[in-house]
């Protein structure tokens, strides 16, 4: 699954590196990169807990994490959630496109990590 997720962040950095956008537009991006699936996880997850996860990525790549770990912590507090195989990889692609538009937006220098992958 974690793979999944770093594959699915790589995807979204392209795509997010040609959308100039700010803060405030977090959500209209996001939306703009989610599957079908991925809009139902992210009505059901709600704009604020998401936006919440992307400011949080900011937050350990500050403190001196790196991608993979903070995407393994991710990873793993999904598995916990006890939902079958394929809606955990949905949640995984979900939350590595959070991540990786939280980074472009809250805290653009340090999209260079995530462009490391």
């Amino acid at each position: 699954m974690l793979k999944t997720s770093l594959a699915c962040l790589s995807t979204s950095l392209v795509l997010c590196s040609l959308t100039p956008a700010y803060a405030q537009e977090f959500d209209a991006v996001l939306q703009g990169l989610l599957t079908p699936e991925e809009l139902q996880i992210h009505q059901q997850v709600g704009s604020q807990q998401a936006e919440q996860l992307g400011q949080n990525a900011c937050n350990a790549l500050a403190a001196g994490s790196s991608v993979q770990d903070f995407a393994t912590e991710v990873a793993e507090s999904i598995a916990q959630e006890n939902l079958p195989q394929a809606q955990l990889e949905a949640r995984g692609l979900y939350s590595g496109k959070v991540i990786a538009v939280g980074v472009a937006l809250f805290c653009p220098e340090r999209f260079s990590q995530l462009q490391a992958l």
